[in-house]
């Protein structure tokens, strides 16, 4: 008898841990490669133990197939990774920013290694990354992403048949409204870029013999720091906005 609940107890756990430990290699701030493999599987391995009381009901028993044993550990990869690559389409949104803004100030060529997508990045896409992920822990969103993932076993059961349909339709629709929110966010900028082109486009007409291009670049830069400056703090409401949004989907009501 106690080998059984043993065993059973060991299964679940490693249920639990497929789900948490696949999310969490990809969820911003705590996912990523620049944080050691080790840390953030032992960091997996003691949520997955301090969550198996609570979740050990719901959870199935442990089959005596094989394969059924591998499907049910498949699935439970399959919903981790779901809710992975939606926070990472959330977060997508400010990349998106970043090159626009980084277009409209004339930066585009300034590069910078980011640490939230692990390459070379824009400078103003790597600061934005940066000061986001700050925000997440400054706010205790990583408590609220945490959360929602335990509370994806009550929209995902273990065992039931998953809906891939609409977990596609999902992470579409969310790509487009990451897309749109990243729009409205460089709005500001975009706005500046064209008034701003448009009025040295007329300039070079007028005075043809100014090189406009010198005249205005410095000027471009300086005036595109100064408007981000002022909306930064509304960018990044904005977007803290739409990750607890996209995030709260998967919370249980109360």
């Amino acid at each position: 008898m106690l080998n059984e609940l043993l065993s059973t107890d060991i299964f679940k756990l490693m249920l639990v841990f497929s789900r948490l430990g696949m999310a969490m290699m990809l969820i911003p701030g705590i996912g990523g490669t620049l944080i050691p493999a080790r840390a953030r599987m032992l960091l997996a391995v003691v949520i997955s133990f301090l969550l198996l009381p609570v979740l050990g009901p719901q959870l199935p028993g442990m089959p005596q197939d094989l394969s059924r044993m591998f499907l049910l550990l498949l699935g439970e990869v399959t919903v981790g990774l779901f809710f992975g690559v939606l926070t990472q389409i959330l977060m997508s949104s400010l990349d998106l920013a970043g090159n626009f803004i980084g277009y409209s100030a004339g930066l585009t060529n300034a590069f910078v290694f980011d640490p939230v997508s692990e390459s070379q990045s824009q400078l103003i896409t790597g600061f934005l990354n940066t000061a986001a992920i700050s925000l997440v822990f400054v706010t205790n969103t990583h408590h609220l992403m945490l959360r929602a993932l335990v509370d994806t076993y009550g929209v995902f059961t273990p065992g039931q048949p998953l809906p891939f349909e609409d977990m596609s339709v999902m992470l579409v629709s969310t790509a487009g409204k990451s897309f749109t929110v990243g729009i409205q966010l460089a709005s500001p900028l975009v706005v500046f870029s064209l008034v701003f082109n448009t009025g040295l486009g007329m300039l070079n007409r007028l005075v043809p013999q100014m090189q406009v291009f010198f005249v205005g670049m410095p000027l471009q830069i300086m005036v595109g720091l100064g408007i981000l400056m002022v909306s930064l703090p509304a960018i990044m409401f904005w977007f803290m906005r739409h990750l607890t949004e996209g995030i709260g989907v998967f919370l249980a009501p109360g």
